[in-house]
């Protein structure tokens, strides 16, 4: 008998090592966890339970209205802010050095003509570029809270649809001769 046997079975004989394995219970296996890279994560799989279903298990509507409304008004506040400590004061010294009022040549309607009317130009262009894709990010969030809310309200079919038989009368408005 070998030290790999003995190991293995914890018996002392290679007769108790037979018997043991003959009389042995097969053991079931547990199903193999999904490896990394592979199959959802732990995230997915937390936000798949907290999805809501047809029956009346996940989170309530208010909770998903807070979550997608939040994220829209978070991401709302980092574009604006963004926008404004860092896109616009780096457009307005890239405009200020190429109008040429950096070296001081410029009149003041020169400089207002040259520099501050494009950056007052660009700058309302991207302000309305930020509004709409901030109404479309409040809309969005809007389809995202109506579709948990459709998910939640058991659909409603009409048991007693009759098909309509009778055709709907024309109205036209025609001279009747007398």
């Amino acid at each position: 008998m070998t030290i790999q046997t003995l190991d293995k079975t914890g018996s002392a004989t290679e007769h108790e090592a037979r018997l043991e394995a003959a009389t042995a219970v097969p053991v079931e296996k547990a199903p193999a966890k999904p490896k990394a890279g592979r199959g959802p994560s732990k995230l997915a799989g937390a936000l798949r339970r907290l999805a809501p279903g047809k029956g009346s298990g996940g989170s309530p509507v208010l909770i998903w209205a807070v979550f997608f409304r939040s994220v829209v008004l978070i991401a709302d506040y980092v574009l604006a802010s963004m926008t404004a400590m860092v896109v616009i004061p780096m457009l307005g010294a890239w405009l200020h050095r190429q109008s040429g009022a950096a070296s001081g040549d410029l009149t003041m309607a020169g400089t207002v003509a040259m520099w501050i009317a494009p950056l007052l130009f660009v700058v309302l262009l991207l302000a309305a570029a930020e509004i709409a894709a901030m109404r479309g990010m409040w809309r969005w969030s809007t389809r995202r809270i109506q579709a948990v809310r459709d998910a939640r309200t058991p659909t409603l079919t009409p048991a007693t649809a009759a098909p309509r038989t009778t055709r709907p009368s024309k109205k036209t408005n025609r001279k009747r001769s007398n």
